[in-house]
């Protein structure tokens, strides 16, 4: 299934759900709300976000974020 996914452009599950939530951490992380701010930094050192900061190899400054879920999920199949 994943093969046909790929193929076809499209993510699994599992990684649209990754590309999303790093898209919104990049958004989070351009905001100038400060509680936003100050929610996000403590959030950052929880190992959810750690999780995906090494699976996916970025960190919250890459301009690139959603980016390398794709060429992640790209991989597997090369």
């Amino acid at each position: 299934m994943k093969e046909i996914q790929y193929y076809c452009g499209r993510l699994d599950f599992r990684h649209v759900v990754d590309k999303r939530m790093v898209h919104l951490f990049g958004n989070i992380h351009k905001t100038n709300n400060a509680i936003v701010q100050r929610c996000f930094n403590n959030f950052k050192t929880g190992d959810k976000f750690k999780r995906l900061c090494n699976e996916y190899g970025f960190n919250i400054y890459d301009n690139l974020l959603s980016r390398s879920v794709y060429d992640k999920f790209r991989i597997q199949f090369q």
